[in-house]
């Protein structure tokens, strides 16, 4: 399985805040699992030592015999026009003859389709790794999962449970007495620290890449779709297949996991990789060992950025921050009294730097707890508390008491937030907001009525420049919308009608 390039995810900003909270599954009391115990040390780094350096291999080698590759299995189905195509290729194109297989696989049989990264957590055989590495980029589960450990050996691996948007899996394997990490604080990191990314690249082997944090809280990116992002930046080459596997710090504990880079088209490392932080994922991981839901919080607003012009308006001297787009009616923010045209500038006491950042510091919460927001109105600076509710409970409430039509809000059709980059790319005005549709399926239902490079700005009145701004704004199947779209230079509404599933 290879690190996921920064090109193919899409932006999608969320409509509430969220945070996360465990919810015990309601399992019968004789098969609760145990606690996942996990090792931790959280002494700060020695920044100020003045022998010099010459070999990190004490550091790094009681670190990786911890170090897996997870290979995944999937049936493949056996396509009639292989045949053909092999044919086609020798008799055209000069390709060799295929090598004959020893013994073909019974088609029902799973073969190899993935391969990567993760490393062990507890002596017990618990291993963290991606997300996508498990389920790939199309979500979908693997019929096996099996796990190589550099001292040789091989275990079926069975799936605990995976978060989708943070990208965090666990597997167990049965097994004793297994060497395994020590997590350390990813939030005591600074920009300098040295860190080290292992795993097996490309399927050579195990490999461990040297670099720096070059930067904190990473929260646009546009890598996780509707997931929460506040990834750890690092030089430290990342390639195809070091997804799942750890981020060390100079002391050999994990400080994140690598999970992403930024490439150019040819996808290999260009010095920019991502890494989640460890402290999100092992409070992911330890809710999934104890077989508890992972559930998100929500308070109901729909927060944008705060541009200079913007900020000059509102009378700030900052960009940082997230003004109030929308309050929903009846959820916690409205109950709490936040508006439309609040600057939020706080939570608890910690800067936010953006919208991104917003909704991982407000994730970082329990539902049922209370956030307190630092605020500007009218020029005033004053604090809010909101009691967080329940994302699962709230979000019908909040789309009108319905889903959005499918996995994809309109079958068929890629919409990604309009960005700088899709401006350039597109050629669209500068103050334009949005949803682009970058592609199309042949046999969408809106193949001919959303073209690639149109822009959805309103819809039935309601700007969207998200997903789940999309959804609560379309009426439901068969009703028509009137939307407000910017296509090929014009500016024009219309009319959509959702189809039916």
């Amino acid at each position: 399985m290879q690190a996921k390039p920064f090109t193919v995810w899409s932006l999608v900003a969320v409509l509430g805040i969220v945070s996360f909270t465990l919810n015990p599954a309601h399992a019968a009391e004789e098969d609760e699992p145990a606690p996942l115990k996990l090792a931790r040390d959280d002494t700060p780094l020695d920044r100020k030592g003045d022998d010099r350096i010459v070999s990190y291999a004490d550091i790094l080698e009681p670190v990786t015999p911890a170090v897996v590759s997870v290979i995944t299995s999937r049936v493949q189905q056996v396509d009639p026009r292989r045949e053909a195509l092999e044919e086609m290729l020798r008799r055209y194109f000069g390709a060799p003859p295929r090598e004959e297989e020893p013994e073909a696989a019974p088609d029902d049989e799973p073969k190899a389709t993935g391969l990567g990264s993760g490393f062990i957590v507890s002596a017990d055989g618990y291993i963290l790794t991606n997300n996508h590495v498990i389920k790939g980029l199309d979500d979908s589960e693997p019929d096996e999962i099996a796990v190589k450990l550099r001292d040789g050996r091989e275990f079926v691996a069975e799936l605990v449970g995976t978060d989708r948007e943070t990208d965090v899996a666990l597997l167990k394997i049965e097994a004793e007495g297994l060497p395994h990490l020590t997590l350390g604080n990813s939030q005591e990191l600074r920009v300098g620290d040295i860190v080290f990314a292992i795993g097996n690249p490309l399927g050579i082997g195990l490999t461990v890449t040297q670099g720096i944090v070059s930067a904190k809280e990473r929260t646009d990116l546009d890598i996780l779709p509707g997931g929460y992002e506040s990834f750890i930046q690092t030089d430290a080459a990342i390639n195809r297949g070091n997804s799942g596997g750890p981020l060390v710090d100079g002391r050999g504990r994990v400080v994140g996991i690598n999970s992403a880079i930024l490439s150019s088209l040819g996808g290999g490392n260009i010095g920019l990789g991502f890494a989640i932080p460890i402290d999100l994922a092992a409070n992911i991981a330890e809710s999934l060992a104890l077989g508890e839901e992972v559930r998100r919080g929500f308070i109901g607003i729909e927060p944008g950025p705060l541009d200079r012009n913007l900020a000059q308006a509102f009378g700030l001297n900052t960009t940082k921050g997230a003004v109030v787009n929308r309050v929903t009616p009846g959820l916690p923010a409205d109950e709490a009294g936040l508006q439309h045209g609040d600057i939020i500038l706080t939570v608890n006491g910690t800067q936010v730097d953006s919208v991104g950042d917003l909704i991982y510091l407000i994730s970082s919460l329990q539902p049922d707890s209370t956030a307190t927001l630092g605020i500007v109105r009218g020029g005033e600076h004053e604090d809010i508390d909101i009691v967080l509710g329940d994302r699962a409970e709230l979000i019908d409430a909040a789309l009108g008491g319905r889903k959005a039509p499918g996995k994809e809000v309109l079958e068929g059709v890629v919409l990604r937030t309009v960005t700088n980059e899709l401006r350039d790319e597109f050629n669209l005005p500068e103050d334009l907001d949005g949803l682009i549709v970058t592609e199309v399926d042949g046999d969408s239902p809106y193949a001919r009525k959303l073209p690639p490079g149109l822009v959805l700005i309103e819809v039935n009145q309601q700007p969207v420049t998200n997903d789940e701004e999309l959804s609560k704004a379309l009426k439901g199947p068969g009703e028509l919308n009137t939307v407000y779209v910017y296509f090929d230079g014009n500016y024009t509404y219309s009319t959509l009608k959702v189809k039916d599933e």
